[in-house]
């Protein structure tokens, strides 16, 4: 008793002496104890599996567009007279758009016209000389010859005057389509302008949705297909239109990669509520299957194995897939409803797995 009490008294002396570092030892033989003691095992996330409908698709994204575009350009370069639109205006069918410096044009007309009346003179003087004949009636070959030049003169005539009221013509921009003026590519007179000089015309009633489709996935689109369009203008107004058009050719993406377009018709668009340019996301249904099973594509592996919870052990099991979409996969054989399947196989400890007999 007497023995122990030094011994008391020794610890009692030291802890005295030693305040600074009592608070340190303390942490340290804390930490130690929190490290060495055993701790359980984290508990492995599993998942039920349950009977569900299931829809596959393909995720996309897109941009709207107008079906009826066209871009207005002069054939030849003059300066610019007549300037009738403005980008964002309305405009209808047949309206001129913008007009060339036609005086050029105008004396060339007049010009081919005065030469088309002195050939057509000349013309009936030849007919009246070989009375009316036509090469087929001619005498002989050299009065065939003549009447036969004598026709070609007066049809290059027309062909001249004709080809000046072309260019004439051509001096005029108008539109074919009714629409919206998207681009202009002038905004005031007097102004060289030419092919280079262009007007853009966008029909805003005949209004699509264009999204690229990857070729890895192309194989799935059909048309008819439903997708369901977000626009990201109007997120809480999805859209669950037809797939209407999809292109034959493929198109290089930004990525690198290849891509086919796919179209959707928008609904009428008296309001603009849909306007070219706006952006959105779109899921093509590509497969439906109802009442069935599914589990996480991350529950795979080991070509299509997954493991299934048995009290404390996980069996290792072989299963059936069928169709999948960017995060499940059905399930069509080797797999019962109710059981605990692992989400994440990486995560089983190895000394708890069996495998299935």
């Amino acid at each position: 008793m007497i023995t122990l009490k030094k011994s008391a008294r020794r610890i009692w002396n030291f802890i005295k002496k030693h305040k600074i570092l009592l608070p340190i030892v303390v942490i340290i033989l804390i930490a130690l104890g929190f490290y060495l003691y055993p701790k359980p095992p984290k508990p492995v996330p599993t998942q039920t599996a349950r009977r569900s409908n299931f829809t596959q698709t393909v995720s996309v994204s897109g941009s709207v567009d107008s079906k009826s575009t066209v871009t207005l350009s002069f054939l030849v370069g003059a300066k610019l007279t007549y300037l009738g639109v403005k980008t964002g205006d309305t405009v209808t069918a047949g309206q001129t758009i913008a007009i060339e410096d036609q005086r050029t044009a105008q004396k060339n007309l007049e010009a081919n016209l005065i030469a088309y009346s002195e050939q057509r003179n000349a013309f009936d003087t030849t007919q009246n000389t070989y009375q009316n004949r036509t090469p087929d009636q001619a005498l002989n070959d050299a009065m065939k010859r003549i009447l036969q030049n004598n026709q070609y003169d007066l049809n290059k005539a027309i062909v001249s005057v004709e080809l000046q009221d072309l260019a004439k013509q051509q001096s005029v921009l108008t539109t074919p389509i009714s629409g919206i003026v998207t681009q202009a590519g002038v905004e005031a007179t007097g102004v060289n302008v030419g092919p280079a000089t262009t007007f853009t015309i966008s029909d805003p009633n005949k209004m699509d949705f264009v999204m690229d489709v990857d070729e890895a996935d192309i194989s799935k689109v059909m048309l008819g297909q439903t997708s369901s369009i977000t626009l990201d203008a109007y997120p809480d107004a999805p859209l669950n239109l037809p797939l209407t058009s999809i292109d034959f050719i493929t198109h290089p993406t930004s990525t690198g990669g290849n891509a086919y377009s796919v179209q959707v018709d928008l609904p009428s668009n008296p309001d603009l509520r849909y306007r070219i340019g706006m952006q959105g996301n779109a899921d093509i249904i590509t497969a439906q299957e109802m009442n069935v099973l599914s589990v996480p594509i991350s529950s795979v592996f080991d070509n299509n194995y997954i493991y299934v919870k048995k009290g404390n052990l996980y069996e290792k099991r072989k299963v059936v897939l069928g169709i999948q979409n960017n995060t499940n996969s059905v399930v069509e054989q080797g797999l019962s409803e109710g059981e605990q399947v692992v989400i994440d196989p990486t995560q089983v400890p190895q000394k708890s797995i069996i495998n299935s007999q």
